[in-house]
């Protein structure tokens, strides 16, 4: 899990149903923070945004550069692996991938997991659903059902213009029932679920001169000082729905913890902290959906022995809290020398054997 590695986030759905417009959002409530886009057509992104237009490289590749700093691309299939690799070399923050709206997401996935590159790193499936003629759309291609068990986060879109809006949000949970959802006009999700906030925050300090961002556990320290116990552990809402949780604690239970990662709380999309395991294992974790990373920890970190942070829609403090403290290790028993195995086969060097099952 290298530092210099840049999220890949899939966006999938059906035509029509909003990618576009969950891009061009994306692009302009983003701030300072600099995105690449591979899209199939150069009218997914607002025209009026683009700069400059170069070659990049041979084949049907074609560049633009956008006004904000970002980039965007158009692609063959057989071109992506060497695309993504491009584009993460260019300082980038957060990778985006359009499908287009016939294209299989797991296939498109898997060739994002499955990338070679140490550079790029999976940032989830977004799958957008069309609220207003989802049950109809689904009915005439029921391949969509799959395509929504798939989805790290379903965002249905044109709640609005939906006559039946619960129904929509039934059948979005019946095929993808631990997903987060979030429901939106105009495709307008929440950039912090896509982007960490500490990286919006240190690329507008990095544009206006202040000081840097504190890092994750400064900032809890921090905000434990400043709020006390009783407030600690949870930011304040950003969006209508989005939430983050962050929990502090000692030791945990390695195995404890592989399963938090790999069945989170109900409504949680991205998972990241420290862990400190019972035999003194000191890891970073992060999770996108089920697929989780994990690496030794770096620097000497202060602190708690163990912080984590949740985001994602609509989340239960008290029931993330618990699902953490359900994993603390007890100090009475002996360590188990195979247990931080559990973590450690998320490593980047046991990803290549078990980097993507399709359910």
């Amino acid at each position: 899990m290298s530092p210099r590695a840049v999220p890949v986030v899939v966006v999938a759905g059906y035509l029509g149903a909003g990618k576009s417009t969950l891009l061009n959002h994306l692009l302009s409530g983003a701030g300072e923070a600099r995105i690449g886009v591979v899209v199939n057509d150069f009218g997914a992104v607002n025209i009026d945004a683009m700069l400059v237009s170069s070659a990049a490289g041979g084949g049907s590749v074609r560049t633009v550069s956008l006004s904000n700093g970002c980039v965007c691309c158009t692609v063959d299939d057989d071109e992506l692996e060497d695309v993504l690799g491009t584009l993460a070399g260019r300082g980038l923050d957060l990778i985006v991938v359009e499908a287009s709206g016939l294209a299989e997401p797991a296939a498109m996935v898997r060739r994002v997991v499955l990338a070679p590159d140490p550079r790029i790193d999976y940032g989830g499936l977004v799958y957008v659903a069309d609220a207003a003629h989802l049950p109809d759309t689904m009915e005439r291609h029921p391949s969509l059902r799959h395509h929504l068990a798939l989805a790290d986060l379903v965002v249905l879109n044109k709640i609005d213009l939906a006559d039946d809006p619960d129904t929509a949000r039934a059948l979005v949970r019946e095929h993808a029932p631990s997903a987060p959802v979030v429901r939106t006009v105009d495709a307008v999700v929440p950039v912090e679920l896509l982007i960490d906030p500490e990286v919006l925050a240190r690329r507008a300090a990095e544009r206006v001169g202040t000081p840097r961002q504190l890092t994750l556990d400064e900032a809890l320290r921090e905000h434990e000082h400043d709020h006390g116990p009783d407030h600690a552990g949870e930011h304040g809402h950003l969006h209508d729905e989005y939430s983050a949780v962050d929990v502090a604690a000692g030791r945990l239970d390695a195995r404890a913890v592989a399963e938090l990662l790999v069945d989170p709380p109900r409504g949680v999309f991205r998972t990241k902290g420290f862990v400190t395991v019972a035999d003194g294992t000191r890891l970073e974790v992060h999770s996108v959906g089920r697929h989780v990373r994990t690496a030794p920890e770096r620097g000497g970190r202060g602190g708690p022995e163990s912080v984590l942070v949740f985001l994602g829609i609509g989340l239960d403090g008290a029931t993330v809290r618990a699902r953490v403290e359900g994993c603390v290790a007890d100090p009475m028993a002996a360590p188990d020398a195979q247990a931080v195995l559990s973590l450690l086969r998320y490593s980047d060097a046991a990803q290549a054997d078990s980097a993507f099952v399709e359910d």
